[in-house]
């Protein structure tokens, strides 16, 4: 593969007159297509820049999609390699899915391999699940399950891990997904703290400064890019900048970054960029094997968990006009899920469960579907859409998201869970049918 003509792309700006080396590389690509403009189409896995720049960028090179990407992980890649950096800790957030094993241990292990040194990977829950083990083989990577425990138990934790140089939040919106008491032992305490992820900030209003005010936690560095649906797409990102060839990366890393885009996007069923799918390109270029991860990741399914899965698909109810579908957590699901936690796999139960909400979208003529768990006073709703954009209504509630998939509380009141359920879907519904009417005046 021509190398030297692979960097013209990267760091050329599209002119009308394209150079030899820059023909060279599309050559390379798909010699058979005809390509027309850089600007128009990827070439390697490259992918636009928001315009006007109208130049190209490969995601193993620390700077696409979003432009600014470049400047925070090269101020992260520095810290990272500085000589008095050696106790490195990685983590993602509580219940972690696909996505937040994906960019915890794609990061653990380009961190292990560009520097030798050694990195704890923080994993919140009561077991590390077996289904991710496939992950979990590298020496230098050293997984800690942690319980999580109360943010008074910070001064335990602090004096059981010890002081970090750097630690790393993955795939973590805010400081609430985190075990609490990791959060302000080891987080807050390391030297260096860092976040990477895909989610939007969430809003809050503060009362002492009287205005509204982003939730960047990390005190060092926020590298955020909503642009992706994946966080493990942002870990691409590193390889280059910490000095590593794609095609030498240790199978650990690279499996951990499909593992994370299969995940979010649901087998890249929510990919709504060209970006995802040349990324997973170039994955498989460097060695992923697809099946096998996919396999990994998605299948060896126990019994245990699919009986959990039949238990909430068995609960799925409709409105009245059939656009949105949901299901209550009930105690049904409840003792299906405590089944899969009694024969070790808790968080595979959880994610059946979960599964299910998000297949709801996908039923015919359903608009918006969510699960319904109880939180203390409130309902707790994981909700997923086909179009309708659901982050405005978490938004509205105090939660966040992306337009298809996002998570809110709605505080019951006095109500029961069923009652709350119930006036939320016909508020909805009418939210639905309002946008629906505007798309139709619009066309």
């Amino acid at each position: 593969m021509n190398v030297n003509a692979i960097d013209a792309v990267r760091t050329t700006a599209y002119t009308a007159k394209k150079t030899n080396v820059v023909k060279n590389a599309q050559a390379d690509i798909k010699p058979a297509y005809s390509y027309n403009a850089l600007d128009k189409m990827g070439a390697l896995g490259m992918s636009m820049v928001k315009q006007p720049q109208k130049s190209m960028a490969v995601s193993f090179t620390g700077w696409s999609p979003e432009a600014h990407n470049k400047e925070k992980i090269e101020k992260m890649v520095k810290i990272m390699k500085d000589p008095k950096v050696q106790k490195i800790a990685v983590s993602g957030h509580t219940s972690p899915d696909g996505d937040s094993f994906g960019t915890t241990f794609a990061m653990a292990n380009l961190i292990n391999q560009a520097t030798g040194k050694k990195v704890d990977v923080f994993v919140f829950g009561d077991k590390f699940p077996s289904q991710y083990d496939y992950l979990n083989t590298n020496p230098d990577v050293n997984v800690i399950v942690h319980k999580p425990g109360k943010p008074e138990d910070a001064d335990k934790v602090a004096e059981k891990y010890g002081k970090y140089d750097l630690a790393i939040a993955c795939d973590c919106a805010e400081t609430k997904l985190m075990a609490p008491d990791y959060r302000k032992g080891v987080m807050s305490k390391a030297t260096y703290s860092l976040k990477i992820d895909h989610h939007p900030y969430k809003e809050e209003y503060n009362e002492k400064w009287g205005r509204t005010v982003n939730n960047k936690y990390a005190k060092t560095e926020n590298l955020i890019d909503d642009s992706l649906p994946a966080a493990a797409e942002i870990a691409m990102q590193f390889v280059e900048p910490l000095g590593l060839k794609p095609e030498e990366l240790r199978k650990e890393a690279k499996d951990a970054m499909f593992t994370g885009m299969l995940t979010d996007t649901g087998c890249f069923k929510y990919a709504n960029t060209p970006m995802t799918f040349e990324d997973a390109a170039l994955l498989m270029k460097a060695g992923v094997n697809n099946r096998e991860v996919n396999l990994n990741a998605m299948g060896n399914t126990p019994k245990v968990v699919l009986e959990a899965e039949k238990v909430a698909l068995d609960k799925i109810q409709y409105s009245p006009n059939g656009k949105i579908a949901y299901f209550i957590e009930d105690e049904d699901i409840k003792k299906a899920k405590k089944a899969c936690k009694d024969a070790g796999y808790a968080q595979e139960g959880k994610d059946a469960v979960k599964g299910v909400c998000g297949r709801l979208p996908e039923l015919e003529g359903v608009e918006v579907g969510f699960k319904v768990s109880e939180f203390g006073g409130s309902a707790a709703l994981s909700i997923r859409s086909r179009s309708f954009d659901v982050s405005e209504v978490a938004r509205s509630y105090g939660g966040g998201g992306h337009k298809n998939a996002a998570a809110f509380q709605i505080p019951k009141n006095g109500r029961t869970t069923e009652q709350t359920v119930a006036d939320f879907v016909k508020e909805l519904n009418a939210k639905i049918e309002a946008a629906e009417a505007e798309n139709v005046k619009k066309a």
